[in-house]
């Protein structure tokens, strides 16, 4: 297949050639391989790609029915019908390179591409198998055609290729990409313009499922308002359609707990639900019916009610301030609620489930609040961990503590028990349940474990555990608080005993960072920092290089590590762009990519 370059047709140069002096470090004459082929070359090297083997990771865990798939069969079935018999595959990837569908017309290549892993469940993004149709494809952000020798690995020089990507028509966000794959003696320049044509035809009926599931959306949540007293939330996989009483009453936590009541049918029916402002909503929803298009429910409609307490009148007047708790920083308003929410449950004895994403001070937080409560009763800790190695031994000290009927007892990590010690602790709870003292249970959010669960009927119950305590609350994730940064940074650095200050380029970093680690990670950086740091203040510079970017997804382990490297490079030659990609032994075009992907921002001397 010969297809026009920057500079010159495919038949005049020379890839073969090219390959080998790259590979032994050589210098690459432009006249010998086309400009992208020669970037993503650069890249395989640098992301350690092996030139003889394919190490294609492997993942079969995807959703059959997803938008993609449901937009893209009909234009799979009608190209593979026209492919028939030809030497030719059609395949269908995600976002992320990882084929789902494969579609070959000739047996002979049917078993090739199962010899070098270009199978459903395997990943061929550039950073495993190097320059392929599909990964640069997925890299460059456009289509993209590689022919035989221009592949970085041995294994795949026998195929051409050619890859489209297909983005969301309404947010344009990559989410698959479409790719022809022949033999190399048989591609053809129609392949290009076949993949552009379906990816083109998969986004329009993107465009149109998406329509019909929000009209469907939009149209249940209108009918709705007119016959609801309720607060009313709609949600879609991409909108949130909200009242104006949903709006006052619900923040971006309680958005992500009414999306995860939705993504699990068991939990729609009516059940009460802790925002994270500290009140109780009850929660009633049902599934919104689209067209029958086979693409599942248009959406999700949900009602709100909020819940007075019984235990205690609603004051007319404004609340009481919420009181400081000694070594504890951050004054948002998810914060505040959640402090007045144990707060109140300490004094009550009313017992508390506390959930939240790890390294969110969730322990920290209840000794804080049993200090200002009932500082000089006794505070007792168990840790889940002990008891999945001991459990006679533990659970025999939990309900001595239990049965003392006085103080706090903490439950740490009960997510890491086994399920039969689960039981047995139901029992202790069980015969423990009048007494006067706080009990507080801490459990980290999202982790696979059987008090997370229901009780496997099916009917959305709650494990028997879970049922033991009469309130939850979640403490909200660093990244939906950075207000409390300041204070926080201010806490921890007094914390360690460092007579530090961070300086306000350090502070703007800090606030901008996504934290998946939460409070955990920042006093950790903080650590770090000071220990980095060249001058009396901590500086920008001075954090760990994975707070100086703001990526898009989750990086990979491969990918943070990269990141790193391109940020120390940065701080090295004192953010000039040109020094650094030359030091990495990459291209400049390259570098400006990757700082944009990983949001790499080192300060407006960066050049």
């Amino acid at each position: 297949m010969s297809a026009p370059t920057r500079d010159r047709p495919v038949a005049h140069l020379n890839p073969v050639r090219a390959r080998v002096r790259f590979l032994e470090g050589g210098a690459i004459p432009a006249s010998d391989v086309r400009a992208p082929i020669l970037d993503s070359w650069q890249r395989s090297r640098f992301w350690g790609v092996d030139a003889d083997r394919i190490q294609a990771p492997y993942n079969a865990v995807f959703d059959p029915h997803s938008r993609l798939t449901t937009a893209a069969s009909p234009v799979l079935d009608r190209l593979s019908d026209a492919l028939q018999g030809t030497p030719m595959c059609l395949i269908l990837t995600d976002s992320k390179g990882r084929v789902r569908e494969r579609r070959t017309g000739d047996r002979a290549l049917h078993r090739h591409l199962d010899d070098i892993c270009l199978a459903p469940g395997f990943s061929y993004a550039e950073e495993y198998v190097g320059t392929n149709g599909i990964g640069t494809a997925a890299e460059d952000g456009r289509t993209a055609h590689v022919f035989g020798s221009e592949h970085f690995s041995e294994r795949l020089q026998r195929v051409s290729c050619a890859a489209a990507p297909i983005r969301n028509p309404a947010s344009g966000r990559l989410i698959g990409l479409i790719d022809l794959t022949s033999w190399r003696h048989t591609a053809s320049p129609l392949m290009m313009a076949l993949v552009r044509e379906a990816a083109a035809d998969i986004e329009e009926r993107l465009l149109d499922i998406g329509s019909a599931r929000e009209r469907a959306a939009l149209r249940a949540f209108l009918t709705s308002r007119q016959n609801s007293r309720r607060a009313l939330v709609t949600l879609t996989d991409g909108l949130l359609l909200a009242d104006a009483a949903a709006t006052e009453m619900l923040g971006p936590d309680d958005h992500r707990r009414l999306r995860e009541l939705a993504a699990d049918p068991a939990g729609l029916p009516e059940q009460r639900l802790l925002l994270s402002d500290g009140r109780t909503v009850q929660v009633r929803g049902r599934q919104v019916e689209g067209d029958a298009d086979g693409t599942g429910p248009a959406a999700f409609l949900i009602e709100l009610r909020l819940v007075a307490e019984r235990e205690e009148p609603v004051p007319r007047t404004a609340p009481a301030p919420v009181p400081r708790l000694q070594g504890i920083a951050g004054w948002s308003p998810a914060y505040r609620g959640v402090v007045r929410q144990l707060i109140r449950n300490c004094e009550h004895g009313r017992w508390t489930l506390l959930d939240g994403e790890a390294g969110t001070g969730k322990f920290a937080l209840v000794r804080a609040v049993h200090g200002h409560v009932t500082p000089t009763r006794p505070f007792a800790v168990h840790d889940g961990a002990d008891g999945r190695t001991g459990a006679a031994k533990w659970l025999q000290a939990v309900f001595q503590d239990l049965a003392e009927d006085r103080g706090t007892v903490v439950l740490r990590h009960l997510d890491l028990l086994p399920a039969q010690v689960l039981r047995q602790l139901d029992g202790v709870l069980r015969n423990t349940a009048g007494r006067s003292g706080w009990v507080a249970a801490l459990l980290v959010q999202d982790r696979p474990t059987p008090i997370a669960a229901d009780d496997g009927t099916g009917a959305g119950r709650p494990t028997a555990v879970r049922a033991r305590f009469r309130a939850e609350v979640t403490v909200p994730p660093l990244r939906h608080r950075t207000a409390d940064i300041p204070a926080l940074v201010t806490c921890l650095l007094a914390r360690h005993g460092a007579d530090v200050q961070c300086a306000d380029g350090a502070l703007r970093a800090l606030s901008r960072a996504p934290w998946p680690g939460n409070v955990r990670q920042l006093d950790g950086s903080l650590r770090y920092a000071e220990a980095h740091r060249s001058g009396p203040r901590i500086e920008a510079a001075d954090l760990p290089p994975s707070l100086l970017c703001q990526a898009q997804h989750p990086l990979s382990a491969w990918e943070s590590t990269e990141r790193d490297l391109i940020v120390q490079a940065l701080l090295d030659h004192g953010g000039d762009k040109a020094g650094a990609a030359k030091s990495l032994g990459i291209s400049r075009a390259t570098i400006y990519r990757k700082i944009t992907a990983y949001g790499i921002r080192l300060g407006p001397d960066s050049r």
